[in-house]
């Protein structure tokens, strides 16, 4: 049984190593690309790395660096904020900005009420895989307390630690769920088309959206025939309108 085991734990190492291997090999022939001025190429590679599931900071800032060359400034700015997400770097931050200045007809961002930005941030503080572990972590721990006192009566655990423990359990997990919500109904997207258009229920004249600006996404189950016919979605614009657009224009963050 244990030559088993072992022969299981070489094989899945060598496994792991070997993708380790050809994701480096894949990643400096990006970075190779990107040096010789072949922006194009490299920037498929480093999206291929990432559809394939490699998440680290600089491999989405180099993306954002390929497409900014190829003044894709939709897919740059979405890369420098996948970048930043993981990590924050001055220089992701700088090359946003610089990406930003390059939108075309920019929509002035209108902030929301300080409580909804207040709300925002506390369940963005942390992933839904975060949140799930912290109300996990301090459920597990206020039930080792709980067990402990009825197994060892003399033992000196305050009650109120046990109760701060489970309370702290479920605001993590109401956390947890607020984040998931958002993140599947209300998530946040970047526009990737040049030109987007953008259609309102008012009798207000259709628009055309840059790529690049952020957008908030309102509602996904849109059931209108034109709606049904091109996938639309309804978007909320950084000036506060509700509209829609098709849904491919948008890359979720």
């Amino acid at each position: 049984m244990k030559k088993i085991i072992v022969i299981l734990y070489s094989v899945l190492l060598l496994i792991a190593l070997q993708s380790k291997a050809e994701n480096n090999i894949m990643y400096d022939k990006a970075n190779q690309l990107y040096h010789n001025k072949n922006y194009d190429s490299a920037a498929q590679l480093y999206q291929q790395m990432i559809h394939d599931g490699y998440c680290y900071a600089d491999l989405y800032y180099n993306a954002g660096n390929a497409y900014y060359r190829l003044n894709k400034i939709g897919l740059a700015i979405w890369n420098y904020k996948k970048a930043l997400q993981l990590q924050y770097n001055k220089n992701y931050s700088d090359n946003l900005s610089l990406a930003k200045k390059r939108i075309r007809e920019p929509i002035e961002n209108v902030q929301d009420i300080f409580f909804i930005r207040w709300w925002q941030g506390m369940y963005q503080l942390f992933t839904v895989n975060a949140w799930a572990l912290f109300a996990l972590t301090f459920f597990l721990l206020s039930f080792l307390l709980l067990f402990i006192k009825k197994t060892r009566p003399s033992f000196a655990a305050s009650q109120g630690i046990t109760i701060s423990l489970f309370v702290l359990s479920g605001y993590c997990l109401c956390m947890m769920i607020a984040s998931a919500y958002n993140e599947t109904y209300h998530y946040h997207g970047i526009i990737i088309e040049s030109k987007t258009l953008c259609t309102f229920s008012t009798k207000k004249e259709p628009i055309f959206v840059s790529e690049g600006i952020e957008v908030k996404v309102i509602d996904t189950n849109i059931t209108t025939k034109t709606s049904a016919k091109y996938n639309y979605i309804l978007v909320q614009l950084p000036d506060g309108r509700e509209g829609l657009i098709d849904k491919k224009s948008i890359k979720k963050i």
